[in-house]
């Protein structure tokens, strides 16, 4: 039995590493569903020259933004299965299946992931005139109130964020959607929204300034870049836990093989201490995944957000 083993994990090894001598080919494409200038896209275009360096091949960043990041995954999803094309998306790829019953694509069947490369952490905020400081406040503060929280979107990381607080703390806010985080932002600036939940990166500058209160991390640790802000898991809400990760996926008749060269690879470049010091002013974090712990927490999430919407009503 063990030279069994041996022999297929040998015959495994000249398999990935006959494919690894091939690949890439030529120019490879990072597909970014997302308008150019957001964190994703800055982060995708510091790992494709770190990429093009490490292949000695052209890796370049095609933005091709639309329907709250579908138009991009689907059109990733027709693409060639030759590893030439990737996705690099959020955890919208998650939570939008559980809203969106008429995707372009299945994201189960026709998609692969290679890995979580990163994620960016995610804060409650409100406007700093309210006086409202911590999150005991806002919630005695808003029950029973006329108050309504903005979201980027229907679907988004922000809106399930947001839906899972509502939940959890009890509250019966109504929720408005926004054509993007940054209108969302513009909202809660101008008082026309009470709260919004967003990434740390996209509202630092503006609570440094004094113009916005965080209440809490969405998460069970404390961000470098806000470190005074306490955890949703500190004011009592353990649960209430929502990271934007960044993910690689590719269409699903990629070989298995392959995928997992791309996943090892990627790893240890966004690992490299050159590559996080790269993305440090951007407060992305770096987190990485073997292909079968994405496939698990891939599923995972999709089966708690598709609950959340049951339960919360949420639909297009």
């Amino acid at each position: 039995m063990r030279k069994l083993l041996t022999a297929a994990a040998l015959m495994l090894g000249l398999t990935q590493g006959a494919l690894a001598a091939d690949y890439p080919s030529g120019t490879v494409t990072l597909v970014v569903p997302y308008s150019p200038g957001g964190n994703t896209d800055i982060f995708a275009r510091h790992l494709a020259t770190a990429l093009s360096e490490k292949w000695g091949q052209a890796v370049v960043v095609e933005n091709k933004p639309g329907g709250g990041s579908m138009v991009g995954t689907a059109y990733v999803s027709q693409a060639q299965p030759d590893g030439h094309t990737i996705l690099l998306t959020t955890s919208a790829f998650a939570t939008a299946p559980a809203v969106y019953k008429d995707l372009p694509f299945d994201p189960v069947t026709e998609m692969k992931p290679i890995g979580i490369v990163g994620y960016v952490a995610y804060i409650l905020i409100v406007n700093a005139d309210t006086g409202i400081k911590t999150l005991a406040e806002f919630v005695e503060k808003a029950k029973g109130s006329d108050m309504f929280a903005a979201t980027a979107g229907l679907g988004t990381t922000t809106h399930f964020g947001m839906e899972k607080f509502l939940s959890d703390a009890g509250l019966d806010l109504d929720i408005v959607h926004y054509k993007g985080g940054g209108p969302a932002m513009v909202a809660v600036l101008s008082k026309e929204a009470d709260v919004f939940d967003t990434s740390v990166p996209t509202a630092a500058d503006q609570i440094r300034a004094g113009k916005l209160n965080a209440l809490a991390v969405m998460d069970d640790r404390r961000v470098t870049a806000l470190p005074d802000v306490p955890t949703t898991t500190e004011a009592g809400y353990p649960d209430v836990q929502v990271r934007q990760w960044i993910g690689l996926f590719v269409p699903s008749a990629v070989p298995d093989e392959l995928v997992e060269f791309i996943n090892t690879e990627v790893n240890e470049l966004v690992l490299s201490p050159e590559f996080q010091a790269v993305v440090a002013p951007i407060d992305i974090n770096i987190e990485t995944s073997s292909v079968a712990e994405v496939n698990v927490r891939l599923s995972n999430e999709m089966a708690k957000w598709k609950k959340l919407a049951e339960e919360r009503g949420i639909s297009n």
